[in-house]
């Protein structure tokens, strides 16, 4: 079946998401056609956005993000710039040939704050595999961002309320 319209992809995604037993929100959103939020993995207390952007007919996003814990973001303040563009640099080597997209989200004093990332696929792409792999892609991609930092700066000290969900 070729998928040509919003609604079928709508309609499709959520039936594979059913058929997987995914926690599925509807999230309304002026800007999208559709847009959910979903336990990825299965079963956690990660999430993940698909959604489809009005501004780009047939475009289907999928995304996640994660916080910098602050006391990475507090290390990384007294980093000199050229040993923060030393770390970054080695993040964007390490992620450059992947299919996914990731943005690093600074403050004034380029210190990450949060990284975000998606990957992207038009409906002449859309399949179950299309969709589980860019969910997959996410997912590696985040946990390698949670490593690196915990690799460089420590593991930090988690609150109660994101343990499960997760900081960089």
């Amino acid at each position: 079946m070729e998928i040509t319209t919003p609604e079928q992809a709508k309609a499709l995604i959520r039936k594979w998401l059913d058929e997987n037993n995914h926690a599925v929100k509807e999230i309304k959103d002026d800007a999208v056609t559709f847009h959910f939020e979903i336990d990825y993995p299965l079963g956690s207390m990660k999430r993940q956005r698909i959604l489809q952007p009005k501004e780009y007919p047939g475009l289907v996003v999928l995304l996640n993000g994660v916080a910098i814990a602050p006391e990475h973001t507090e290390k990384l303040k007294h980093k000199t710039e050229d040993e923060k563009d030393a770390f970054y640099g080695s993040i964007r080597n390490d992620l450059l040939f992947l299919q996914n997209s990731y943005d690093m989200n600074m403050d004034e004093h380029d210190v990450a704050k949060q990284v975000q990332f998606s990957y992207e696929f038009y409906y002449d792409g859309l399949t179950k595999t299309k969709l589980y792999e860019g969910l997959l892609l996410n997912h590696r991609t985040l946990l390698y961002i949670v490593n690196r930092f915990n690799d460089e700066f420590g593991i930090p000290a988690m609150p109660k309320s994101q343990e499960t969900i997760g900081t960089a």
